[in-house]
């Protein structure tokens, strides 16, 4: 995890879906419980730093609301989903999203040469 977490600062990305490679293929983690648990993290991480940013003024309340609704409905939905899914077609939606990310930060890293 700490390896993840510096690639993670490295690149200038979450370090969710390094956590959940790692738990799947160095530790043998069952893929449903690793992308379970990678989300506990990132969101025991994000209430925390809520906290702190409320306290400070850095959030509007009523801008925030609507998006914790979201979130609620989103994750509430996606449980229900995570169960009837076979763990084949997680696996293949997971590598499609690296893909992409990867490729999104080549083609971010080539412009900023150019």
């Amino acid at each position: 995890m700490f390896g993840a977490g510096a690639l993670s600062g490295l690149l200038g990305i979450g370090s969710g879906a390094m956590k959940v490679l790692a738990m799947d293929q160095a530790m043998r983690i069952p893929f449903k419980v690793s992308t379970t648990t990678s989300n506990f993290m990132i969101g025991v991480t994000a209430a925390a730093s809520a906290g702190v940013y409320l306290s400070r003024g850095y959030i509007d309340p009523g801008l925030a609301m609507p998006v914790m609704l979201g979130v609620l409905a989103g994750s509430l939905l996606g449980a229900r989903i995570l169960v009837r899914v076979h763990t084949k077609w997680l696996r293949l939606g997971f590598s499609l999203v690296i893909v992409l990310l990867a490729i999104e930060m080549l083609y971010n890293g080539l412009a900023g040469r150019i």
